[in-house]
């Protein structure tokens, strides 16, 4: 005879009848092509997309927010493009950190916060490494690294809006 047909609750967490529940997301770039709308980015422009739950202000938007109001108060800050504004002590900024944001009303965070990447900071040694952090919700964090010598400020934000949009598809919310 022929097995009965598996139940909703007889199925693998993951499957779309049963979605897995998880503390956190990580995204390599080989497995970035789930996000979609990233194409057309070259090769290592981004590294690490985290997704991961938080039970209070994520310790990466406060460092880029109070980083952010440190440079604005001692640097010279200058349009970077792409709605960004760039606040360097460096005029090349290949060569020191840098600070680049939007207003909440040119383009912000879920909760309306403002757009921040911090360039030069860490983890990686170079003015050239990027990080944005912030949260997606209550609950969820985002953050990820970036290239900008891949990913210049002009297009920062297209990037962050495909990267968002993308792991917004990706998650499940339970039904109440």
């Amino acid at each position: 005879g022929e097995a009965p047909p598996a139940t909703t609750g007889d199925a693998p967490p993951g499957c779309p009848d049963r979605p897995a529940n998880a503390f956190s997301l990580h995204l390599s770039m080989h497995l970035a092509s789930l996000l979609g709308n990233l194409e057309g980015l070259p090769p290592s422009a981004l590294r690490a997309i985290n997704v991961s739950r938080v039970s209070h202000r994520p310790y990466g938007e406060r460092f880029a927010m109070s980083t952010l109001v440190m440079m604005v108060k001692q640097d010279p800050c200058r349009e970077a493009g792409g709605g960004l504004v760039e606040c360097t002590s460096q005029p090349d900024q290949k060569l020191g950190k840098s600070v680049l944001s939007a207003q909440a009303s040119v383009y912000g965070t879920p909760l309306g916060h403002p757009f921040i990447v911090t360039c030069g900071f860490g983890p990686g040694i170079w003015a050239s490494d990027c990080q944005v952090h912030y949260q997606l919700s209550e609950r969820l964090e985002l953050r990820y690294q970036l290239n900008r010598d891949r990913i210049p400020p002009a297009r920062m934000i297209t990037v962050d809006r495909a990267i968002r949009a993308g792991v917004q598809q990706l998650l499940v919310f339970p039904q109440h």
